[in-house]
Order: C-alpha cells, then sequence, then structure tokens
C-alpha cells in the first residue's frame, strides 16, 4: 500500500522560464570551458575545490528559482495525496535556498525537503530515498518516485520503489501532466 511520494523538484512540481542549459553555459563562460565538460555539474564544480565556483551555481539556482513556476496541476495532486494520509517528500539536486524559494507556500504541502545541502550523495544515487524509507520505516513497495529525468527514475528504481515519469521515457509508469498521476496514486493506495 502506498505510503509515500517522492518528487523531483524541477521539471515535475516546478517548472522553469530558465532552461538548465543556460545555468551550465554561464558557469562555463565564468571558467572559460566547453560547457560539455560540465557535465553533471554540480559533481563537475565540485572536483575544482573552488568555493566560489559551488557560489556561482547557488547564485543561478536562485535566479532560476526565482524565474520559476509550479505545475498547473500542483495543489491538486499535493491535496489529493495528502488526503490519503501518504507522505510527500521532494528530493531535488538544487541547493535549499533556491529550493524553498521554488516551492514557495507549497512547502506546506510538503512533509519533507532533502537538498544537496543535506549531505546525502546525489541522484541519481539511491541513498536518500533509501534514508526517507527509514526514517519513516517504509518499504519501497510502500514508496512511489516521481520525476522526469533519468537520475530521478534510476535513483527510485535502485531503491526498489515503482517510478512515474512525466514527459516519457522509462519507468514503471508514464504519464504527460501531473494531474494523470491521481489514478496512479488511486491505484497504488488501494493496494491494486
Amino acid at each position: 500500500m502506498l505510503k509515500m511520494v517522492i518528487f523531483d523538484m524541477d521539471g515535475t512540481l516546478i517548472h522553469n522560464r530558465i532552461p538548465f542549459e543556460e545555468v551550465r553555459n554561464n558557469i562555463a563562460k565564468r571558467l572559460n570551458v566547453d560547457p560539455e565538460s560540465l557535465k553533471p555539474l554540480y559533481e563537475k564544480l565540485k572536483e575544482m575545490n573552488r568555493p566560489e565556483v559551488l557560489e556561482w551555481l547557488k547564485e543561478e539556482e536562485l535566479r532560476r528559482a526565482e524565474a520559476s513556476y509550479p505545475d498547473p496541476g500542483l495543489t491538486s495532486v499535493l491535496e489529493y495525496i495528502r488526503n490519503r494520509k501518504v507522505v510527500v517528500a521532494v528530493l531535488t539536486r538544487n541547493c535549499r535556498e533556491a529550493a524553498r524559494k521554488a516551492l514557495g507556500w507549497y512547502l506546506g504541502m510538503i512533509d519533507v525537503l532533502i537538498t544537496r545541502d543535506d549531505g546525502y550523495e546525489l541522484k541519481p544515487s539511491p541513498e536518500p530515498i533509501i534514508s526517507l524509507m527509514n526514517r519513516f520505516g517504509f518499504n519501497p513497495r510502500d514508496v512511489l518516485v516521481v520525476g522526469d529525468y533519468d537520475y530521478d527514475i534510476q535513483a527510485g528504481m535502485l531503491a526498489g520503489c515503482k517510478t512515474v515519469r512525466i514527459g516519457g521515457g522509462f519507468a514503471d509508469y508514464n504519464i504527460v501532466h501531473l494531474e494523470e498521476l491521481k489514478p496512479i496514486i488511486k491505484k497504488l493506495a488501494e493496494g491494486y
């Protein structure tokens, strides 16, 4: 029976007017390097062991968060889940400050927010998902992971959870719009 839904943030709950590639390109320009050499971005910047470079990333994430907006179905979906007494978590590779800014008042509808500032290995590692399951005493079969990117789905699958991908691709379920999550939640919450 479904007990927790773990959402990715960007591209899942929140949409961005500033594409992530713009963030990478801006940082690459400041470093005078090819943007392709900065994939995955956070990991490559951390390897540089230059704190100011991670501050540049934080600045870009905050700029991006200010220009973000919630998915049109976000309120309805979060209410639907919470009405079923299912724990709602958000797991993002963003810094905490940017995540809080992007989520805004929706934070009141979220039980747990995990960001890269929490010190876990980042997605696609299943570590933060496993930690959440342990914290609440849930099994993988009790948890659904929802995201729009390979890392989200890989992390969920590596943790043994069911997965939903927004926009298509490998996952247990595929949807186009966040609102389409409701029948999946209903099915899993009722134990089918």
